[in-house]
């Protein structure tokens, strides 16, 4: 999926229904075509892509800024939990796709189950980044009883939490994941990671403000992905990381 949207000075939700799909396909792309770059900036973009691609594996992060003037600056990182050799092909794969269908943008940015970055002419590291997200859900509902839907938002909100609160601990570096069964039949799996150039009260600003739009848009669905630029946060009831 490749998102192609004016980045709006207000909030913007786009609503997409996912298919469970390879690891390999990215959850979600952005770039945005209104603001202009300089070929010097053009340039600068791509020794930053490349930088980060580069020395992100070695610590899982890799920020950068480049230029004596139209200056550029990027992120990259892996999930915490991911092995080396699996954040370099994902960082492979995302820098090629920034590199071939971000060519020339002022900005973009592509999250991948096992990793994230991003690239832009403004200054951002540091700075979480709530003013624009998707979110992705499945078409499939966990019932259709009305307390036990009932039931299912109370697990899911203390699910979120629990997540939330592992994010936000110093130990766990801006990653929380968690199960929790709802049913003899029915486990739910949540995952929350932020991007680790932020403190822990900017996981939690970020994550908190995802999960607002939770029970209003994505009511009793087996499924969802919700990403901005600063955290991302996923339920299923089918398995989609390792704990």
């Amino acid at each position: 999926m490749f998102t192609c949207l004016t980045t709006l000075p207000v909030l913007f939700l786009l609503l997409l229904s996912y298919p469970r799909c390879n690891a390999s396909d990215p959850l979600e792309n952005y770039y945005s075509y209104t603001r202009k770059v300089t070929a010097a900036a053009k340039k600068n973009i791509e020794r930053v892509i490349v930088s980060i691609e580069t020395n992100g594996p070695s610590r899982g992060l890799a920020t950068a800024g480049t230029g004596d003037k139209d200056r550029a600056y990027g992120l990259a990182q892996c999930r915490r939990d991911v092995r080396r050799a699996d954040c370099i092909t994902c960082l492979k794969e995302a820098s090629a796709r920034l590199s071939s269908r971000c060519r020339g943008k002022a900005e973009g940015w592509v999250w991948f189950e096992k990793c994230f970055m991003r690239h832009d002419t403004n200054f951002f590291v540091g700075n979480v980044d709530t003013s624009y997200g998707t979110y992705n859900d499945t078409t499939e509902f966990v019932t259709d009883d009305a307390a036990e839907q009932q039931r299912f938002d109370t697990v899911l909100g203390s699910l979120i939490d629990k997540v939330r609160i592992q994010a936000t601990s110093k130990s766990r570096f801006g990653l929380g994941k968690a199960i929790s069964d709802f049913s003899p039949n029915l486990t739910v799996y949540a995952l929350a990671q932020c991007t680790r150039d932020l403190s822990g009260e900017a996981f939690s600003e970020c994550i908190t403000h995802v999960f607002r739009y939770f029970p209003d848009i994505f009511t009793y669905k087996k499924g969802c992905r919700a990403l901005y630029r600063s955290c991302y946060v996923g339920y299923d009831t089918k398995p989609f990381f390792d704990l």
